[in-house]
């Protein structure tokens, strides 16, 4: 049985390490949760527990203690990062380099990482069911989580976000009934008419996880989504796997190379640009029956290729080969 000492954000229920978690189990690992937010400055305890539980490798995902600390864990176990965004941040470099092994969830982006560190390789996330388990539906759960398209994230203020903000309206502006989830949009000046206006009234009015999400996914007819840099190849976010696997119907913007995960028209639908999106919404909001075929295969596929307990064991693959 592998040991696995897991660093990352425990937080929040809805933390990605808490699926990492489950993957491992999955695969037979004993697994080690440890959250930074409980070490505090006592930086000790990380070397405490890796005397006690003596792990075959360390796991983390983002900047979660000094680089240091790593550096000095590295020289005791073989030291793995899973980093879960398609950016390159200044602080993030220094930690590429101080890894055995690095994982990037883009693939357009190994090409940068293996400039740092030649062990650099692409492993997307996943989805995991157990988080997700929908239990009845009631009819209040129809009249709260039902609408003709639906978008679950961040609409703030980001440069990113803006994007969303414009295709959204559009829906609206065309007729359909829009709802969106995910964190409220802060009441400022310059957000003051999104708030007030026909997008701030389409908010379901809260953050959703769990069974709500998975009601969510199961109820809308479509599952919009905005992947943050769709430009880089394959660089989906766990959004796309979790909403699938809870059964939705999902039309997202094109990203680069989602076609060798998922096949388009056949288990997802993607667009280009805001008119065809504003096309297939209308020609799939007309056609439930072609609908839901294509979302039962996306499930489908999900469930076969896209968990994380497939996707813990082809980063053990990857580890044992290159480490």
């Amino acid at each position: 049985m592998k040991k696995i000492l897991l660093i990352t954000d425990f937080s929040k229920p809805w933390n990605n390490g808490w699926y990492y978690k489950r993957g491992f189990e999955k695969n037979g690992c004993q697994v080690f949760p440890l959250s930074p937010h409980e070490l505090g400055e006592d930086e000790q305890q990380v070397f405490d527990v890796l005397d006690r539980f003596r792990p075959d490798m360390v796991l983390h995902t983002k900047d979660e203690l000094p680089v240091e600390v790593f550096s000095h864990l590295r020289r005791k176990v073989p030291l793995v990062q899973w980093y879960p965004d398609p950016v390159i941040p200044d602080w993030l470099p220094p930690y590429v380099r101080e890894c055995d092994l690095f994982l990037t969830m883009a693939e357009g982006l190994v090409g940068e990482f293996r400039k740092m560190n030649q062990k650099s390789f692409w492993l997307t996330q996943a989805f995991e069911p157990d988080f997700f388990v929908i239990g009845d539906i009631t009819e209040e759960d129809r009249s709260t989580f039902s609408s003709d398209v639906t978008f679950v994230g961040n609409l703030g203020s980001k440069p990113q976000y803006l994007l969303r903000r414009r295709y959204l309206k559009r829906i609206i502006k065309e007729g359909y009934q829009l709802k969106w989830w995910g964190p409220k949009i802060p009441l400022k000046v310059n957000t003051v008419a999104v708030v007030m206006g026909a997008l701030g009234r389409a908010y379901g009015g809260k953050f959703i996880w769990g069974s709500e999400y998975a009601k969510v996914a199961r109820l809308s007819k479509i599952f919009l989504a905005f992947d943050s840099m769709p430009h880089i190849r394959k660089s989906m976010s766990a959004r796309m796997y979790t909403a699938l696997g809870c059964g939705a119907f999902y039309m997202c913007q094109h990203v680069e190379g989602i076609e060798d995960l998922l096949e388009p028209d056949r288990e997802i639908v993607t667009f280009m640009n805001e008119d065809e999106m504003v096309e297939k919404i209308r020609y799939f909001l007309a056609n439930d029956a072609v609908r839901r075929e294509i979302s039962e295969r996306g499930r489908i596929r999900v469930l076969r290729e896209h968990t994380y307990e497939v996707r813990i064991r082809q980063l053990l693959d990857i580890v044992s080969q290159h480490i």
